[in-house]
């Protein structure tokens, strides 16, 4: 009789854990607390189709991803378009994607502008990060590219994404963040993909898939405890040959009461509002809203990158925003972030028109971000735990890279491949 093994989490790890054990003749069961599957990639209904809960796009260098969607028979729906970014600064966006822009950033004096550049260009090419572990970013950055590029671009990222714990980001996190996205551009400049019609249909392929191979999948069933007894472990009622946990490192810690040291590991939460309207607000797609006084760090015109007529021509916006778990936010009602959120868009466009959002929804990501701090290397979990045949798998163990639908995919197959 073949192996049981449960996979509790059904976010993309998860999926990919139990697409490919299933494959392998393994029966599988996936235990999903959500009443949908995908995690921080699931979608929901928006202007007459599927969209993400929180905005998504894959890079030219997103190998497993891509991948995947070609076996999986997506890949004609895969489609590559032009990036655009603006930063904004003081009552005032500006473009900012290439050489160009950069040299018209008029925050920025030209040697400052030079310095910035040439970082740039360093740690696009560069693959010696090692040596950035136990750098701090902030600490690296100051140093390198110079207190005014501190201060007008970096600072309000890392402290827009980290708050207290910005001056902590390792710089071999930085690194990659900047490196990965200098491997997407091309003579063109950067090129972002995405799946026409939503990611969802990716995951409803892998479920198809597992389920066709005998796997099972439950919705709205959360496993309150893993335990091993004998030779095997029970998860709910069920006993199972192995168990994968694709769950964060301090809910597997409550769920085994193993290796105390996975709570030294930070997380941080992301809330978004997601809204569509006939206003078309930006030329760009993707803004850095660089303002301490602003309750979201990006804004997204997601239909400057796909086109409206995939929306039911209608413009479709994300207003995102990493906090800390304990933030007020996470315990608001809707309709005070609602408000916050949309005063401070009439703040940045005063063209913007409430009584013209159609559709709104507020999604809130407790468990979205690891803190990636110096020396995070020794904080990795490992794969294998503490408990025989008990295998933890989550975005923590990603580094220096940063968590995201390729590498989720990425570190499925590897689990898989190790059971």
């Amino acid at each position: 009789m073949s192996e049981k093994v449960a996979i509790v989490g059904g976010g993309l790890t998860g999926l990919t854990i139990a697409l490919r054990l299933s494959q392998k003749g393994k029966q599988v069961t996936v235990y999903e607390k959500e009443k949908d599957l995908g995690g921080l990639a699931g979608s929901f209904d928006l202007a007459g189709g599927k969209i993400e809960k929180s905005y998504h796009h894959i890079f030219k260098s997103d190998k497993s991803i891509i991948n995947l969607i070609e076996e999986l028979g997506l890949g004609e729906k895969l489609k590559w378009e032009k990036s655009s970014v603006a930063q904004y600064y003081r009552g005032k966006f500006f473009p900012f994607v290439g050489v160009v822009d950069l040299l018209k950033f008029k925050p920025l004096k030209m040697i400052d502008k030079i310095r910035l550049g040439l970082i740039y260009l360093y740690l696009q090419k560069t693959n010696k990060w090692e040596g950035m572990k136990k750098r701090g970013a902030a600490e690296w950055m100051r140093k390198w590219a110079g207190e005014k590029n501190w201060q007008v671009i970096w600072e309000p990222l890392l402290r827009g994404k980290f708050h207290q714990y910005y001056d902590r980001v390792s710089m071999a996190w930085l690194w990659a963040r900047i490196n990965v996205r200098g491997k997407s551009k091309d003579s063109e400049g950067e090129k972002l993909g995405y799946l026409l019609g939503g990611f969802d249909q990716l995951v409803e392929k892998m479920k198809s898939e597992i389920e066709k191979k005998g796997g099972k999948i439950k919705l709205g069933v959360a496993a309150k405890k893993i335990k091993k007894i004998k030779n095997k472990i029970r998860v709910g009622d069920e006993m199972f040959d192995k168990v994968v946990a694709c769950v964060s490192s301090d809910k597997f810690y409550d769920l085994t009461q193993t290796n105390k040291k996975l709570l030294d590991i930070t997380y941080l939460g992301f809330i978004d509002v997601v809204f569509s309207s006939k206003q078309n607000l930006s030329p760009y797609y993707w803004h850095n809203i660089a303002d301490k006084q602003s309750p979201f760090l990006a804004l997204i015109q997601q239909t400057n990158f796909i086109d409206k007529k995939n929306y039911n021509n209608r413009h479709i916006y994300y207003l995102g925003n990493y906090l800390p778990q304990n933030d007020a936010y996470f315990q608001a009602r809707d309709e005070v972030i609602y408000k916050d959120f949309f005063d401070y868009l009439i703040k940045i466009f005063p063209d913007f028109d409430k009584k013209l959002v159609e559709e709104k929804r507020v999604f809130k990501f407790k468990w979205a971000q690891h803190l990636a701090d110096r020396n995070y290397d020794k904080k990795i979990p490992k794969y294998k735990t503490g408990l025989k045949n008990v295998y933890l798998a989550n975005f923590s163990q990603i580094f220096p890279q940063d968590r995201g639908m390729n590498y989720a995919i990425s570190e499925g197959e590897k689990v898989a491949r190790m059971i």
